[in-house]
């Protein structure tokens, strides 16, 4: 098979997320395609290696047991497990008979849970022994859920639970796709719900498709390639990367937990031509000794989800390769602007490269005004990538469509060429003596002290000048800093308008889903202990 091989499913006119596995499995059949660290817990399919075929086979099988436990088209189901495969196939699943799927983050707790369920009315919620004794505990803490179903070993199956890899051993290995009309929601993705509990953004099969589409025509991937992940797959980006894996036809591994020592020894021995990672796993692969291993299988070197630091791009080019970026949100399904550096090719920091076609992007103002060029301001959107809208959430639905544009709270601004650079979240420009300080201009400007390994700005209320800029920071492995050294260094080095007026300096930053430091745990915990007023 070719490169020209992928172009037969992509460009398929009858491709949906409900019919995509029937038609990947006619043109790669036997190929494989998800490679595991460890065979799967399911007696009727206990491999390490699955091939279209197979995928398909366990797809439908899950299909039919939901359909028996009397999920219908437009259903909501909650999946609630650990990052493992069945995650991704029950979301098939769900899409093969027109339900919607509702993945989520297996760090979630009870209440969270809860609000989730309750917010998408949910009747049945898909669990794995390990998530539901840690963060859930008891059934009755979310009493909206009629059915409760538990993946993994049968053995390890509670009492009162439907054991899923049972009853997928009677189910049948045939299912119709169902109509799924292209509009029509299929997957509620919820955000990492920072500021308030998190919103659903609805997906359908068009948005889905759209972007990673373009993206796969665009990337140097076909079916002679080896992925290796190791992010989410109950967060959008995760979804995507190993949607854009299927689609493509490569082969993907995927790994349960990030490790960077064995991401390294996977690369060299697997000889994996495309690894996909966050800013934070790159930085961890560098402090893991990465030029001892032999890298030079990779030919694209893949990243999203936050700003990735120029310096470590050219790092990784070193070891072999071009850098691809994509730059997005879970409402954007979840690409805005993508970029590719090469040895010959690279950008300036925020750059987050050129929208994807047919995307329209703006600038503007509070007033909804359009910013000059250079300019920061909101980056507005309109696409056929773009979320119908919030679950259930008519309030902030109104606030993030207002004019009929979708309003994303980044900060940004248009440079040469329509080059797209990112500036701040809007929620995170710290309003300080009347000037508008960036946060991540902060931040950039602190790393450059040679004891700094990451830094997190964040405002806190003061009674005159609204807010003070403050700062946390973790030093690199083995550095000493400290507070007073750090707030010496910034008032030689960073203007005094903008220079923190506190800084914390801490062993560990706390991290979501993506490894993106939580800025808001950040801020209510300092908020706790410092008096702003005296700042």
């Amino acid at each position: 098979m070719s490169y020209l091989t992928k172009y037969k499913l992509l460009l398929d006119p009858r491709l949906s997320m409900a019919n995509m596995w029937d038609l990947s499995a006619a043109i790669y059949g036997d190929q494989s395609i998800a490679l595991l660290e460890k065979p799967l817990d399911i007696r009727c399919m206990p491999k390490d290696e699955l091939t279209f075929r197979d995928m398909l086979e366990l797809i439908n099988r899950m299909a039919n047991v939901l359909k028996g436990l009397g999920v219908s088209p437009g259903n909501r189901v909650v999946i609630a497990m650990g990052n493992r495969l069945e995650l991704l196939l029950l979301c098939f699943a769900c899409f093969k008979i027109g339900a919607i799927a509702v993945p989520l983050n297996y760090m979630l707790k009870d209440t969270e849970v809860k609000y989730v369920t309750e917010n998408c009315g949910a009747r049945v919620l898909v669990t794995d022994r390990d998530v539901f004794d840690s963060n859930i505990r008891d059934k009755e803490s979310i009493p909206s859920i009629e059915t409760w179903v538990m993946a993994g070993k049968r053995e390890d199956v509670l009492e009162g639970f439907v054991p899923l890899e049972a009853e997928m051993d009677q189910a049948s290995t045939t299912a119709p796709p169902f109509e799924l009309h292209r509009h029509a929601t299929c997957a509620i993705f919820y955000t990492s719900g920072t500021t308030g509990f998190p919103k659903g953004a609805m997906m359908t099969s068009h948005n889905l498709l759209t972007t990673q589409r373009i993206t796969a025509c665009i990337l140097p991937v076909s079916n002679k390639d080896i992925g290796l992940s190791g992010l989410p797959n109950a967060h959008l980006m995760g979804f995507a990367v190993a949607l854009l894996c299927f689609l493509l036809g490569s082969r993907g591994y995927f790994m349960q937990f990030f490790h960077p020592v064995r991401t390294l020894e996977q690369i060299e021995k697997l000889k994996a031509s495309v690894f996909v990672g966050v800013p934070a796993m790159y930085s961890m692969l560098l402090a893991s000794g990465a030029e001892k291993y032999d890298l030079s299988s990779i030919k694209l070197w893949v990243s999203g989800a936050d700003a990735m630091p120029v310096e470590q791009i050219k790092k990784f080019m070193g070891f072999g390769g071009v850098f691809f970026e994509a730059y997005g949100q879970v409402e954007t399904s979840p690409i805005t602007s993508i970029k590719l550096s090469t040895p010959f090719l690279s950008f300036e920091h925020g750059c987050v490269g050129i929208p994807v076609f047919p995307v329209r992007t703006r600038i503007w103002d509070e007033n909804c005004k359009p910013v000059r060029k250079g300019e920061p301001g909101e980056l507005v959107l309109r696409g056929p990538n773009i979320t119908k809208g919030y679950w259930n959430d008519s309030e902030k639905n109104e606030e993030a469509f207002l004019g009929g544009w979708f309003h994303t709270g980044d900060m940004a601004r248009k440079g040469k060429w329509n080059l797209l650079y990112f500036v701040d979240r809007k929620k995170d420009v710290v309003k300080a003596g009347g000037y508008s300080v960036f946060s991540k201009e902060v931040e950039e400007e602190m790393r450059a002290h040679p004891a700094v390994d990451e830094v997190a700005i964040v405002g806190l209320p003061h009674p005159t000048k609204v807010e003070v800029v403050a700062a946390v920071v973790a030093p690199k492995k083995g550095e000493k800093l400290t507070s007073e050294e750090l707030l010496a260094w910034c008032r030689d080095h960073i203007a005094d308008y903008k220079a923190p007026r506190f800084i914390e300096v801490r062993e560990e930053m706390p991290y979501g889903m993506t490894l993106k430091v939580l800025k808001r745990i950040l801020r209510d915990e300092l908020m706790e202990k410092v008096d702003s007023s005296k700042l």
